[in-house]
């Protein structure tokens, strides 16, 4: 069986940024219902950081809200975190603005 892309997310990139900024502990962790996000080693990760009642996403105690509008990923955590990459120190030329963006 193949790993899957959203364990390695989580593992290698996610819990480290968390960790790293000390707030674990105080985050809410929300997701959509797409099959590969309630995959069971992947809700076994997320409760295993998370605990059951920081996580909204089906199979877990407070479900996602189906056709939620207001509720988008990107609002949380995602464009806070692109934006500490992007303009984490001074940026010099658009070239080097081009490669932290991608």
């Amino acid at each position: 069986m193949q790993p899957l892309p959203l364990l390695s997310l989580l593992r290698n990139q996610l819990f480290p940024a968390l960790q790293q900024r000390g707030c674990v502990d105080s985050k809410i962790f929300m997701q959509d219902s797409a099959p590969p996000h309630i995959a069971t080693p992947v809700k076994q990760l997320l409760n295993l950081h998370f605990g059951n009642d920081r996580i909204i996403s089906r199979h877990f105690p407070t479900a996602w809200p189906p056709r939620s509008s207001d509720l988008d990923c990107c609002d949380f955590w995602l464009w806070d975190y692109l934006k500490d990459v992007v303009y984490g120190g001074p940026i010099s030329n658009l070239a080097e603005l081009k490669n932290r963006i991608t």
